[in-house]
């Protein structure tokens, strides 16, 4: 495991071994998940009613949305597909998108 992080923005960390994120649920809930965890790696536009306006959680057991009050304002979201039973895609915002895409491609 990393002690230093490949990216590192207000809302997650990136090492080579985990995501932590900073803000999971509400701005003081915070997670680790295990990049062994992740089987796919993906970009997606954000629209109205497909993860733009949502802030945090979500409304099925297939999808989560970290805390980010700033997403209304992106565009494009990183989707983890992973092996979770529930919530199997995490969609993340980073600040920097292309920079920390790069960094999880090189990685998973």
């Amino acid at each position: 495991m990393s002690k230093t992080s490949l990216y590192n923005d207000k809302h997650i960390q990136i090492f080579d071994d985990k995501i932590h994120f900073k803000s999971w649920c509400l701005p003081w809930g915070k997670k680790d998940v295990k990049l062994s965890h992740v089987r796919k790696i993906s970009e997606k536009k954000m629209g109205l009613f497909s993860g733009r306006l949502r802030i945090s959680g979500s409304n099925n057991f297939k999808d989560w949305f970290h805390f980010d009050a700033t997403r209304p304002t992106k565009t494009k979201a990183i989707v983890l597909e992973t092996d979770f039973q529930i919530y199997k895609r995490l969609w993340i915002t980073p600040e920097r998108h292309s920079m920390a895409f790069n960094v999880l491609k090189k990685l998973i």
